[in-house]
């Protein structure tokens, strides 16, 4: 959350701290660094003098009566005017103390979720906390071996190198054209 607010701070003063866009300077919404000396025009990222919302969109974002950009939905960032009922897509839905709720499918096991829960993004988990092995996840995990998953994990040589598989495209070592052609050309 604090990495959300910081963004979220960042955003804001890049939003706020240059009333003027016309100083060649880097568009608001631009996070990125200008310093290289570019051809002015539109669409080149910079909101350049001459240049304003109605002429180049691409480049200037739309100010308010301050000279600040205007909060724009869609963008990734949740700028300020903007909550998650008036913009989903960038900002999400808080509790009483300000803080995201969980999304179950978003891919993060937040605070909140759990396997049972949320399974799209929780594991089960062992006694001490770390996930249980997913056979068929194309991970070889802890637990898991050749023998008990073929789908995730080589089988292995005297020390722990995985043997060669001639057909899976790959030319390991061990293989040469004689002993596998569709690896080994």
């Amino acid at each position: 959350m604090r990495t959300l607010v910081a963004l979220f701070a960042v955003t804001l003063f890049a939003c706020t701290g240059s009333p003027h866009q016309s100083d060649g300077g880097p568009h608001p919404h631009q996070l990125a660094e200008h310093g290289d000396p570019h051809a002015p025009g539109c669409g080149d990222g910079v909101c350049d003098s001459g240049e304003t919302h109605a002429s180049c969109p691409a480049d200037c974002c739309e100010q308010d009566g301050s000279g600040g950009c205007v909060a724009q939905c869609g963008n990734g960032f949740c700028e300020a005017g903007e909550d998650h009922a008036s913009c989903p897509a960038d900002c999400c839905e808080t509790d009483a103390d300000g803080y995201c709720l969980p999304q179950c499918g978003n891919g993060f096991c937040e605070t909140g979720e759990d396997h049972s829960s949320c399974p799209a993004d929780c594991c089960d988990e062992n006694p001490d906390g770390s996930c249980k092995p997913v056979c068929g996840n194309g991970f070889c995990e802890a637990g898991e071996d050749h023998t008990s998953c073929p789908a995730d994990c080589c089988a292995q040589d005297d020390q722990g190198n995985c043997l060669p598989v001639c057909g899976n495209g790959f030319c390991e070592q061990g293989e040469t054209h004689a002993s596998c052609p569709a690896d080994c050309m």
